[in-house]
Formats: C-alpha cells, sequence, structure tokens
C-alpha cells in the first residue's frame, strides 16, 4: 500500500470563498422595451398545436407573402400542416372562426378593421 504524504483535505483556515462577480445589466432601449412590452401569450389551439408570440420574422414574411398559402405558412411555421389536417374536413364556419380569433389574440380586438384590409380580403 502506497503512504499518502499530503493530507486528504485541505484544513478548513486553508479554504479560499470565491465569490463570482455580478453580471452587469445590459443597458439600452433594445434591453428596456424587452421589459416594458409584454407580448401575447401562446396560442393553444391543441395540446400539440401551440402558437408563440409571432415574431419580426413572421411578420416580414407575411408582408411578402403574395397568397393566402404563404401567409398562413408565415404564421403558423411548423403547425401548418397540422392545423390544415385538422381543418381539412370542418366546416369553413369553424375555419373562419378560428382565423378570427388568432388574429384577435396576436394582433388585438380590431385585428380584422386594420387599416389596407380590404372588404374581400376580411371574407377569406
Amino acid at each position: 500500500m502506497v503512504e499518502r504524504k499530503t493530507p486528504a483535505t485541505k484544513p478548513r483556515g486553508d479554504v479560499v470563498k470565491v465569490v463570482a462577480a455580478a453580471t452587469p445589466e445590459p443597458v439600452g432601449r433594445f434591453y428596456d422595451l424587452q421589459k416594458e412590452v409584454t407580448a401575447p401569450k401562446p396560442y393553444v389551439l391543441t395540446d400539440d398545436i401551440v402558437f408563440p408570440a409571432l415574431t419580426r420574422g413572421q411578420m416580414l414574411a407575411v408582408n411578402d407573402a403574395s397568397t393566402e398559402e404563404a401567409v398562413h405558412r408565415a404564421v403558423f411555421g411548423a403547425h401548418y400542416d397540422a392545423v390544415n389536417a385538422l381543418y381539412e374536413n370542418r366546416p369553413v364556419a369553424e375555419w373562419r372562426a378560428f382565423e378570427a380569433d388568432f388574429n384577435r389574440h396576436f394582433f388585438g380586438p380590431s385585428a380584422e378593421e386594420a387599416p389596407g384590409k380590404s372588404e374581400e380580403s376580411s371574407d377569406s
């Protein structure tokens, strides 16, 4: 057996207390606005289909969209196929109710009366 020449543990008097330096809080309006703004809560359609708050990237894609399908792909993202499968054989009134509720959730109660929205597009 090998004989140990140093103690297995340091005596308590040799313990050095390490204090972590406080991480400075980021400064600037970018960070202030994140604290000030309340993003909508996720929209829960089913247990498996949950939409987080929409991102600026999604809204840019919506603005660039030239078809209703492209708009839906932008906002539904990974859930696009699941949402379509869910409503595929349901009455169109249910689909329209979902669209209106989704829009109210993320854009507020006047979402259907948004500036620039034509009468024709409000029927879809």
